[in-house]
This record gives structure tokens, sequence and C-alpha cells, in this order.
């Protein structure tokens, strides 16, 4: 029996993002996954039950590794303004630093199979955030209401903004950033 390789599915990983960035969900196939990877289609298969399976599991491995990039071990995560904007900036530059992850996990979003995922795998992302919304609303420092719209309307500004920035080619600055979170910020505290 073959042992599993992390190298190769790091590099499995990396060939579909690229693959689906490119031709999308319906145009890639296992055969331009493992061909960019410089892997048989076969190897993909010791990975993965199908195209399926591995692009689930790599949603799931995005997402995970989007959502634990905005804590490190000594975060603090006091409900205050300064808590939140700490995890904006991060998200941030997060997106800025892992373009080709974010467009796949943006595609994704958009696609058919993602409920499924969900709904199969009930994946908590980050359930650091679910507590410290929860704690926020409780202590009265954001407003009471489903923490998806919270999300919402926090982090979808930098959705727009990485848009915008990848269109013109022009970054934000410092103060722009802070402008924005501001905006976030007002829209979700009380």
């Amino acid at each position: 029996m073959r042992i599993k390789d992390d190298e190769k599915v790091t590099r499995i990983y990396q060939a579909a993002i690229k693959v689906v960035n490119s031709d999308g969900f319906q145009g890639s196939s296992m055969s331009k996954i493992a061909k960019e990877a410089d892997v048989s289609a076969a190897t993909i298969y010791l990975y993965f039950e199908n195209k399926d399976d591995m692009i689930k599991k790599l949603f799931i491995h995005l997402k995970s590794k989007m959502g634990h990039s905005y804590f490190s071990e000594e975060s603090d995560l006091s409900s205050s303004k300064g808590t939140f904007r700490t995890i904006w900036l991060n998200h941030y530059q997060y997106v800025m630093e892992n373009l080709e992850e974010y467009n796949f996990l943006e595609n994704f979003s958009n696609c058919p199979l993602i409920e499924r995922i969900e709904d199969e795998n009930k994946v908590d992302y980050c359930p650091t955030f679910e507590s410290l919304f929860d704690k926020s609303k409780l202590n009265g420092l954001i407003i009471n209401t489903n923490n998806d719209l919270i999300f919402s309307l926090l982090f979808s500004p930098i959705n727009y903004l990485v848009k915008k920035s990848k269109s013109t080619g022009k970054m934000l600055n410092t103060n722009e950033l802070i402008e924005v979170f501001e905006a976030s910020w007002r829209a979700i505290s009380k």
C-alpha cells in the first residue's frame, strides 16, 4: 500500500485552484488538474473519490484556513471595536495575499454544490466568530441580529474592494482601509 503524501495533496489543491479559476467548475477535469499538478490522474484518485470530493475537501480546507487566519494564539478576543478592526484588517490582508484561493472561494460561493457541502458537513469555519459576535451582542457593542448578517455587513466591503483593486491595479492605503472599516463598523455597532 502506498503512503499518502501531504506535499502531493498540496500540489493537487494548488493545481485545482488554478484550473478551476481559469476553466470554471464545469470546464475543469481530473486530467487537467493532474497535468497542472504534475501527477497522474490515478494519483489523484488515491486521495479523492472523484472531482466533487476533491473540490469539496479543497473548499473546506480553504475556508478553514481563511477562518483561522483572522486570529493567532495570542489574539485578544475581547468584545471591543479594536478586536473587530484587527480581525477585519487580518481578513483584508489574507485575501490580498491569497488572491487565487480567494477567487476559488468566491467562484465556489456561487456554485450549487456549496449548499450540499455545508448541509452535509455542518462545518463551522471559524467558531470564534460566533462566540465573539454573541458576546459582543450581549455586551451591547453590536446590533442584535443574525450572525450571518453581521459577518456580511462587516466583510462584504472587503470583497468588493478586492475585486476593484484587481480590476484597477490600485491598492488601498491604510487611511482608506480604516475609512472602510469605520463604515462597516457603523453598520454593525450600536
